[in-house]
């Protein structure tokens, strides 16, 4: 049997909607994104085309896609003629421009400007982007995705990668496609496994990150263990952004010497996990599981967000795994407040009461480079006293917002409570600008505005923001409901 073209391939596995307009050929679709981006694409290139050839190719665009709307086919090595003397301007286009437009295109699309014309047959392969989503193949996932991918790499060759976006959903196949982006010195790799399957676990020997060019690099619902990410840490030189979201984590330390941003966002964390990079200008930890990594001081940091629900301390795992480590005279320590010191803006949210949390801030260094603050629930336990610990070690604090939602950690409510330290009396020349959202009902912010008065001496603005509690909104929904 003779072997089909991908560009066939992709055809027999792929679906559109058709315009309402006519039924079109599946591989004249790409013809007609094409003509609509060249447009855009040319705006944005001033230097690439004069007045006259925008102008012109807009023309040309409406002349070719009303061509196709009719039902005419573009033959391979064909050209359309729209005025006398003039030639088919879009297979004239520079490459530089025909690669920006192919970079918006996703993979399958990418593959069908190959059955353009005999010109565009082989220059999908030179793309560097590519846009790789299994949800493009409907129903029709598995081995025909995989197949397909696989061929289109082998197609590629060893053609150079800028980004890699690759969405996957029980592919055996996606650790090598990682690896294959890496090797082909992309700048971005951006993986996501579908959310509906198993974390997808990056075999070490099969997922290699080491890479001298690699500057952004996204991983979502994958299992990542310290084998796998030592080269992430060791040998990827220009790593400036990462991004693990919806993570298992198995890694003991990210002390990434050039990493610039780094987000943490509802990962499971298997063992204790140290941030040491020093280079870090922002950090964000959103939702941890099982436990809040630890952070070093970072001396370039700018903005901080860590936010802790109230799940936090609540599940089975973490119950079990606190009874073993106290049978071991080990504690899960957070370690976070105390690396936040050289921060501008920190937003710390966490139900009440955090009383990790609140030990660290008892003890914590001085926050000399703060101006922003955000805090959440956990800084009103003990009388304000974690608040008025965080202004007093705050001198030059300008702008504090507080999060009062009443979010209750049960875990926490369960330990006996240590005794704060005293505050001494304190004033803060600084503090301009005081925003407290709130419930209705919520008598804390009466007190709490009665201790600050004293305290905010260069006060200029306080902004109160009441919400209706959501039992109370659901309780009104249902009488309203009632008396229609």
């Amino acid at each position: 049997m003779a072997m089909r073209s991908l560009g066939e391939m992709a055809s027999t596995t792929h679906t559109y909607a058709m315009p309402a307009n006519g039924d079109l050929p599946a591989h004249c679709l790409p013809c007609l994104r094409l003509l609509e981006l060249v447009p855009a694409m040319l705006k944005s290139k001033d230097n690439a085309t004069n007045e006259e050839d925008k102008t012109y190719m807009v023309a040309t665009s409406k002349s070719i896609a009303t061509l196709i709307g009719e039902g005419h086919m573009l033959d391979q090595g064909s050209s359309i003629n729209t005025r006398n003397g003039s030639i088919d301007r879009i297979s004239n286009l520079p490459n530089e421009l025909l690669y920006a437009i192919m970079s918006t295109l996703p993979a399958l699309e990418l593959v069908y400007t190959g059955m353009l014309s005999t010109r565009w047959r082989h220059l999908w392969t030179s793309s560097a982007y590519l846009n790789i989503d299994v949800n493009q193949f409907g129903r029709r996932r598995g081995k025909k995705f995989c197949n397909f991918v696989n061929r289109m790499l082998r197609q590629r060759g060893s053609s150079l990668l800028d980004a890699l976006r690759l969405h996957s959903a029980d592919t055996r196949d996606a650790g090598s496609w990682i690896t294959y982006a890496i090797k082909r010195s992309s700048k971005v790799v951006e993986f996501s496994e579908d959310i509906d399957c198993e974390p997808f676990k990056l075999d070490y020997g099969v997922v290699d990150f080491t890479s001298i060019c690699l500057k952004f690099l996204v991983l979502n619902n994958v299992c990542i263990d310290a084998n796998v990410f030592y080269p992430i840490n060791s040998s990827c030189p220009a790593l400036e952004n990462l991004e693990l979201r919806d993570c298992s984590l198995e890694v003991p330390e990210i002390s990434s010497g050039s990493l610039l941003h780094l987000d943490i966002d509802n990962c499971c964390l298997f063992e204790d996990l140290l941030i040491s990079s020093s280079s870090l200008m922002s950090l964000c930890i959103k939702n941890p599981q099982h436990r809040a990594p630890m952070i070093m001081t970072l001396p370039c940091l700018e903005v901080a967000i860590v936010i802790l629900d109230e799940f936090f301390h609540s599940t089975d795992d973490l119950a079990d795994m606190d009874e073993g480590e106290e049978q071991d005279g080990e504690e899960i320590n957070h370690g976070i407040v105390s690396g936040l010191t050289k921060a501008r803006s920190i937003e710390l949210i966490a139900p009440l009461r955090e009383d990790k949390f609140e030990m660290e801030i008892w003890t914590s260094p001085m926050f000399d480079n703060l101006i922003s603050l955000t805090l959440g629930e956990w800084c009103m336990s003990n009388e304000f006293s974690p608040l008025l610990h965080f202004l007093w070690y705050s001198p030059l604090l300008e702008d504090l917002t507080l999060k009062l939602n009443m979010e209750v950690c049960e875990y926490c409510l369960q330990e006996p409570p240590t005794a704060p330290p005293l505050v001494k009396e304190f004033t803060t020349d600084y503090l301009k600008k005081i925003t407290i959202y709130f419930w209705l009902g919520d008598e804390r912010v009466s007190k709490l505005l009665t201790l600050l008065a004293p305290i905010c001496k260069s006060l200029e603005d306080i902004k109160l923001i009441p919400s209706t509690p959501p039992g109370v909104r659901a309780f009104v929904s249902r009488v309203q409901r009632i008396i229609k």
